[in-house]
């Protein structure tokens, strides 16, 4: 790759909640993206909004709670207007992943992801690292490498999985449930920031610094 990982720390980060791992049979439910000069900002494309004020205002005070000095909500049919702004993005698994989801739910980004320059850390960084022995894991799972590395998540979303993601999507999808909505946004909004956290780990361990959370 031509650039330097530390050049990738600009990025947008990117990752998305879905229903299921089959794109043919699961819903897209939101994407997440995340960038860090100066400012941390991130953007919400959630699937269906409901039209729901009050859940925005809820989500808002939230993610500043939570140290992000910006976050902008849109609709999921926003994704393919704004994908043609973006050039560098930094995804964990999202060669098999998340750019696979998007192709399929939102055909009218397929072009778009042609011309992004994309760093996969699950393929470009973890597995190198694991393969030179650098990276002593039980596996390279996304959650295994937070706390192997002891990168932090928030405590309210520290213990929630895939699963729990999708319970939440149901509860606001069926029941209209504000606080779901906003729970599951604060999930993926800490899993793309510890992303880019987790990307720092790794370019740490690159160097020789050694990090051990009892694994």
């Amino acid at each position: 790759m031509a650039r330097s990982l530390e050049e990738f720390l600009d990025a947008v980060f990117l990752d998305i909640e879905t229903t299921g791992i089959d794109p043919r049979y699961s819903e897209l439910t939101l994407i997440a993206l995340y960038e860090q000069d100066v400012e941390k900002r991130a953007r919400l494309y959630v699937n269906d909004l409901h039209d729901a004020a009050e859940t925005l205002r809820r989500l808002e005070h939230r993610a500043e709670q939570l140290g992000f000095d910006r976050l902008t909500v849109c609709p999921l049919g926003k994704f393919p207007e704004h994908a043609p702004f973006l050039s560098r993005i930094v995804t964990y698994n999202g060669i098999q992943f998340d750019l696979p989801f998007l192709a399929y739910h939102l055909p009218g980004v397929r072009d778009a992801m042609r011309e992004w320059e994309h760093l996969d850390i699950y393929v470009h960084v973890a597995m190198p690292l694991r393969d030179r022995r650098l990276l002593r894991t039980p596996n390279l799972k996304l959650k295994t490498l937070f706390g192997y590395l002891q990168v932090p998540r928030h405590p309210s979303v520290n213990q929630m999985r895939g699963e729990d993601a999708v319970r939440l999507w149901n509860h606001w999808k069926h029941l209209y449930d504000s606080e779901a909505l906003t729970s599951l946004c604060v999930y993926a909004l800490e899993d793309v920031r510890c992303t880019r956290l987790l990307l720092e780990r790794l370019i740490a361990v690159q160097r020789g610094d050694v990090f051990m959370d009892g694994y």
